[in-house]
C-alpha cells in the first residue's frame, strides 16, 4: 500500500516535467534573484540556446536591451506582490529575422505560500501580427477601391471649374474678373491639396522610424493651429492635456486624424460655441476626445458620418477649403484610425453638440 501511495506522486512529477519540457510555448523560470532555473525545449528553439547554456544565467539576457527595464520591473513586482503581467517584445532569430513575442510573467509559489521566483510563458505571435497587417492592408485597399470613382469624379469637377473660370478670364479684359477667377482657382486647388494630403496619409505603408513623433508633441502641434482654424468664428477653446509618457506614434496619420476631427468640430458651430479637446492614457490606450457645442447630428447622420463623400455641409455651412466640405475628412480619419488598430466613435444630439472619441493602442515598444 505504501509503495502504491509513493508511485502516484512520482508518476505525477514525471508527467508534469515531461509536459513542461515538450509544450509548444517557451517555459522559463527564475529564482528570486532572476537567475534562470528551468528552460524547456521550446525556449531552446525560440532563442537558439539549450538549457545547459542558459540555466544559471540572468534572465535579462533573454530580453532585448530596449525592453529589459520593463521586463525586470514586471518580474520583480510579480515576485514581490504575486501579480501576473504580460508584455511584448521583439527578438531576432538565428536567421536575422525579427520575431514578435508575447510573454506572461507569474510568481512561482511553494505549498507554504513562499515565493520561490517567477515564471515566463513566451509565445511567438509573429504570424498573427503578419495576418493582422495583411488584413488591415486588404481592408485599406478595398476602401480605396470603393472610393476611386468618386475621387475621380470630384477631381474632374475641380479641374472643370478651374478650366471654365480660366477660359472666362482669358476672354475678359476686366482685371476685377481676373482677380476673382484667381481667388476661386486658389480655393479649388486648396480643396484638391487637402484631398490628396488625406489620401496619401491613408494609403502610405508601414511607418518608418523617422516618421515617428511623441503623441503629446503631435497634439500640441494641433493645439497651436486651433486659433487659425477657428478664424473669426465666435468659438472659445478649452484644452485638457495632462502630462503623458513619451509614446511614439506615426506623425502624419495621427496628425491627420486629429486635424480632421477638430476641423469638423469647428465647422459644426457656425453660430459659435465651445471646442473642448481632452487626452488621457487609459490602461494601454491613448484616448482623445473632441467635443463641440454645435448643431449636433440626428440618427441618420450619426449612422453615415464616416461614409466617404457623404457630408452634412448644407447644415454646417462648411467652407470650400475644408475636406469636410467634400465629405471626406471624417472618412479619412476613420480609415486612418483603423489602420493603426484604433477606434473612433461619436456621441451626438441635435442642438447639443457632438463628442468624437479616438482610441489608439499604445505602441508595443512602450
Amino acid at each position: 500500500m505504501a509503495a502504491s501511495e509513493k508511485a502516484v506522486p512520482q508518476l505525477a512529477e514525471s508527467y508534469w516535467r515531461q509536459m513542461c519540457e515538450h509544450m509548444g510555448v517557451a517555459l522559463i523560470s527564475t529564482d528570486c534573484d532572476l537567475t534562470i532555473m528551468t528552460w524547456n525545449a521550446a525556449a531552446a528553439r525560440m532563442f537558439g540556446a539549450g538549457a545547459d547554456r542558459m540555466i544559471g544565467t540572468p534572465i535579462e539576457s533573454v530580453v532585448p536591451q530596449e525592453s529589459r527595464d520593463t521586463a525586470d520591473r514586471m518580474l520583480r513586482r510579480s515576485i514581490e506582490t504575486g501579480q501576473t503581467f504580460q508584455f511584448e517584445f521583439q527578438h531576432r532569430d538565428e536567421t536575422g529575422a525579427n520575431r514578435e513575442l508575447t510573454g506572461t510573467i507569474a510568481p512561482v509559489v511553494s505549498e507554504d505560500g513562499e515565493c520561490l521566483g517567477a515564471s515566463l510563458c513566451i509565445r511567438d505571435i509573429t504570424r498573427r501580427i503578419q495576418l493582422q497587417t495583411q488584413l488591415a492592408e486588404s481592408r485599406k485597399m478595398a476602401s480605396l477601391g470603393s472610393v476611386a470613382g468618386a475621387i475621380a469624379h470630384h477631381f474632374n469637377n475641380i479641374l472643370g471649374g478651374i478650366m471654365t473660370s480660366v477660359d472666362f478670364a482669358l476672354t475678359s479684359q476686366d482685371t476685377s474678373i481676373t482677380s476673382r477667377v484667381l481667388r476661386h482657382t486658389a480655393t479649388a486647388l486648396q480643396r484638391a491639396k487637402v484631398l490628396v494630403h488625406g489620401l496619401l496619409a491613408f494609403s502610405q505603408g508601414e511607418p518608418q522610424a523617422s516618421d515617428l513623433s511623441d503623441f503629446t508633441e503631435i497634439v500640441n502641434g494641433i493645439l497651436e493651429h486651433v486659433p487659425e482654424m477657428i478664424g473669426d468664428r465666435d468659438i472659445k477653446s478649452h484644452f485638457d492635456i495632462p502630462a503623458l509618457p513619451v509614446m511614439p506614434f506615426e506623425r502624419v496619420r495621427v496628425h491627420t486624424v486629429l486635424h480632421n476631427i477638430v476641423q469638423n468640430a469647428i465647422e459644426a458651430m457656425p453660430e459659435g460655441g465651445t471646442l473642448t479637446i481632452e487626452a488621457a492614457l487609459v490602461s494601454d490606450k491613448v484616448v482623445t476626445r473632441v467635443h463641440d457645442t454645435g448643431i449636433g447630428l440626428d440618427e441618420t447622420a450619426k449612422s453615415r458620418i464616416f461614409e466617404p463623400f457623404w457630408s452634412t455641409k448644407d447644415a454646417l455651412t462648411t467652407g470650400a477649403e475644408s475636406a469636410e466640405g467634400i465629405g471626406l475628412g471624417l472618412a479619412i480619419a476613420h480609415g486612418l484610425v483603423q489602420t493603426v488598430g484604433g477606434t473612433i466613435t461619436v456621441r451626438s444630439e441635435l442642438d447639443k453638440g457632438s463628442t468624437f472619441e479616438i482610441t489608439l493602442p499604445r505602441p508595443r515598444s512602450e
